[in-house]
């Protein structure tokens, strides 16, 4: 026998008999090269006679391609084959003779066999990978492919030998109505999966999404587009061979215009489809409606891939997919045309493995009661590895192996004195059990305490920190800017919030620090002379740390709250720091261009990702660029969850995504040529669901609007900002945002200064 009797058969799955298909655990896929060797390991089981199941893609759902009578089984989901293949026969029992003579006849797809004595079979192994059912950890989301017109499982074997193994199904198109045939897919596929689609499947794939966004985890659209058919579009002409033939000088990059090898690949997978699903697909390729308009309804993160020449879905019709749906990438391989996983499947399964792990990252995030919570790991681009979350009501013994987070506990529980470590803190005091245990304590230590002494053996002695309102470059300033504010507010108390943080105790900790500070005006300091009232302000501190010691950090405090709770008149506070400033030589902040805009061109379409570390940090701050740069406020919308909260500086808090709207639109209209730069970002998921984010950021422009700073002067502004974002169910539910109005009115007034000095 010879390869081409086994030309269908990409894998053969042994079932314990006891199972009866009913239990996935003892499926497992088990590849074949050629006939010899499936009957040879046959007869090397203990017995020739076993049960046998034939199945093979199905030309029209319940119809078998010989025509004969034969016995129709379903075939149970667990599985992972339910709907993707039809039985051809069932022989009770079977011998190897007769399993080879239907492998010359029916040429199946997939052969199960039922036998109590499979596991004494032996290891077979083959180049041949089966792209049908594969399957892997539980915590990968199964994927769901669709392949497009005159195209069958084998335009993924590429894409899926090269992926980690998951569960995988590809799914037939045929059938010609829309909605019909989403609602039948979905019917087969896993209660939630990933889904990617290729050219017809990809509309398919969209009608899918559309119908059952909360089953469909992540979308990969590859070599699609989301139109309608065009009116004068012309049919494909039949039989397959021809529409083959017509569409191959516009199917390719232009390095595979002499690709025989791709070329003979099409036309074996359009003569085994024929002309019956080759009219269906044309008929549902005609029936389909245009999606563009619906994109954004679908949050899921999603992956827009194609070639970079390809004619028949050219990039523009990419570029709408991407600014469509609100999370997606958006690829273009150079050099390949419109078959992108045939012609270039190393870099396809590149991008589509990173929008898995995007995927899985979400889903377990979303949709796990204890959802998983970072460890250390190196200061790279690299995904941190995870920890599962503490409940709150966890005990001692519970949460080793997990580092504190803080919203859930008092204090007492954040300062744990009978802890053991659960972090490598090399080079950490061994009060300190992980790196939220220590930025956490150490903060009240050194603030409520009162040992302000801690400094010298937490900071480096030339740590540099950048305020608001101006830099310090050594630990001796940092040591007497805190004891002023505490002689100022002896009773002042800082109340931890929430700690973002990524690294380990290797390359370094980087940790976003939100706090509350809370205290009365009673001594004489720097807001004058006492006024006895109470203050309350948000302030946010990213640290960089190594060996117990912070040896760098971004302060951004909301220093206009206090001014206006004491009473004070913020127009003159400020303009007594600009004379301060002004008196020192302070130089103002020139900006002769901020690069938001090049020349007269638009601003960039894409992000800078280069600062994010995985996926999600990476579409956050494509969000945010789309936002704050191309002024597309409209997105706020399908960005925040209805309910969703603003925490704002001056303490404001505020509901719903108009408000949202609204106080993004305040700042961006301060400085209407603004450039927004996110400076770092890091995340940590959390134990209330979903996914926590701090975004460092500058805002750099001039004062150009009305607002709080008066009416518009023309001069130089700087913001430096951080910003908390709290992620769930593909929402932003929360925003803390915090930047300092006083350090922007000081800037105004000093710059005028300034000008009036000439």
């Amino acid at each position: 026998m010879d390869d081409e009797h086994l030309s269908g058969i990409v894998a053969v799955l042994r079932v314990d008999a006891a199972e009866r298909l009913t239990r996935r655990a003892d499926i497992e896929p088990m590849p074949f090269g050629d006939v010899d060797m499936l009957v040879r390991t046959f007869r090397n089981a203990r017995t020739d006679n076993r049960e046998v199941l034939l199945f093979r893609r199905p030309r029209r759902a319940g119809i078998d391609e010989r025509g004969a009578a034969r016995h129709q089984i379903g075939i149970p989901h667990q599985t992972g084959l339910h709907g993707f293949l039809s039985p051809i026969h069932i022989h009770l029992p079977v011998t190897a003779n007769m399993l080879a003579s239907e492998c010359r006849t029916a040429r199946p797809s997939v052969i199960v066999m039922q036998d109590d004595s499979y596991r004494a079979m032996p290891s077979v192994t083959s180049p041949i990978r089966s792209p049908i059912v594969r399957k892997d950890s539980a915590m990968a989301v199964p994927l769901v492919l669709l392949p497009g017109t005159l195209c069958d499982e084998r335009l993924f074997a590429p894409l899926l030998a090269r992926l980690s193994e998951r569960v995988t199904m590809v799914l037939p198109i045929d059938d010609d109505d829309p909605v019909v045939l989403a609602t039948t897919l979905l019917n087969m596929a896993p209660p939630q999966f990933a889904l990617l689609g290729f050219s017809l499947g990809g509309l398919v794939a969209l009608e899918m999404a559309l119908l059952a966004p909360d089953r469909v985890a992540g979308l990969a659209l590859v070599d699609s587009n989301a139109r309608a058919r065009a009116g004068d579009a012309p049919p494909h002409p039949g039989p397959p061979a021809a529409a083959v033939a017509a569409m191959w000088p516009r199917a390719t990059g232009l390095a595979g215009h002499d690709n025989q090898v791709l070329r003979a690949l099409l036309d074996a997978m359009a003569e085994g489809i024929g002309p019956q699903t080759h009219a269906t697909q044309e008929r549902l390729a005609c029936a389909r409606t245009d999606k563009r308009d619906q994109l954004s309804r679908l949050t899921m993160p999603a992956l827009i891939l194609a070639g970079a020449d390809d004619l028949l879905c050219p990039p523009p019709m990419q570029h709408e997919l991407a600014d469509g749906l609100p999370k997606a990438t958006l690829v273009l391989i150079d050099g390949a045309g419109h078959f992108a996983p045939l012609e270039a499947p190393d870099q396809v399964a590149g991008h589509v493995a990173a929008w898995l792990a995007r995927v899985d990252h979400a889903l377990s995030s979303n949709i796990r009661p204890l959802t998983p919570f970072r460890t250390g790991d190196d200061m790279t681009k690299t995904d941190s590895s995870h920890q599962p979350a503490r409940r709150a009501d966890a005990t001692a013994a519970e949460t080793d192996g997990t580092v504190l987070q803080v919203e859930r506990r008092d204090f007492t529980e954040l300062v744990p004195t009978d802890r053991a470590r659960v972090q490598g803190m090399r080079g950490f005091d061994p009060i300190y059990t992980d790196i939220v245990d220590y930025i956490v304590r150490c903060t009240h230590r050194i603030w409520d305490e009162r040992d302000v002494g801690l400094i010298y053996t937490h900071y480096t002695h030339n740590c540099v920190a950048y305020t608001t309102m101006g830099t310090m470059y050594d630990r001796e300033t940092h040591i007497r800017d805190t004891i002023q504010r505490l002689v100022e507010f002896p009773d002042r108390r800082g109340l931890a919030q929430q700690v973002i943080w990524r690294g380990n105790d290797s390359d370094g900790f980087y940790t976003s620090h939100m706090t509350h500070g809370q205290g009365r005006h009673s001594q004489y300091g720097m807001y004058g002379k006492p006024t006895g009232r109470t203050f309350l302000t948000r302030t946010v501190a990213d640290c960089m740390i190594i060996e117990n010691k912070i040896y760098k950090e971004w302060i951004v405090r909301d220093n206009m709250g206090p001014v206006i709770q004491l009473g004070l008149d913020p127009h003159a506070y400020a303009q007594d720091i600009a004379n301060r400033k002004f008196e020192a030589n302070e130089p103002i902040m020139e900006v002769v261009e901020n690069r938001r805009l090049l020349g007269q061109y638009p601003p960039e379409t894409d992000a800078d990702t280069s600062i994010a570390h995985n996926d999600s940090e990476a579409q956050l701050l494509r969000d945010l660029h789309y936002i704050y740069n191309k002024r597309m406020f409209g997105r706020i919308h399908e960005l925040y969850a209805p309910n969703c909260q603003w925490h704002g500086p001056l303490m404001r808090e505020y509901y719903g995504v108009a408000a949202v709207l609204q106080q993004t639109m305040r700042l961006v209209a301060l400085i209407s040529d603004g450039y927004y730069v996110p400076q770092h970002i890091c995340s940590v998921d959390s134990e209330e669901g979903g996914t926590k984010y701090a975004v460092r950021w500058t805002l750099e422009g001039h004062h150009l609007g009305y607002g709080p700073l008066g009416a518009p002067t023309g001069h130089p502004l700087s913001v430096m900002g951080i910003t908390h974002y709290h992620v769930r169910d593909g929402k932003i539910i929360d925003e803390w945002a915090v930047y300092d109005e006083l350090s922007m009115l000081a800037q105004v007034k000093l710059a005028a200064l300034h000008r009036a000095a000439g």
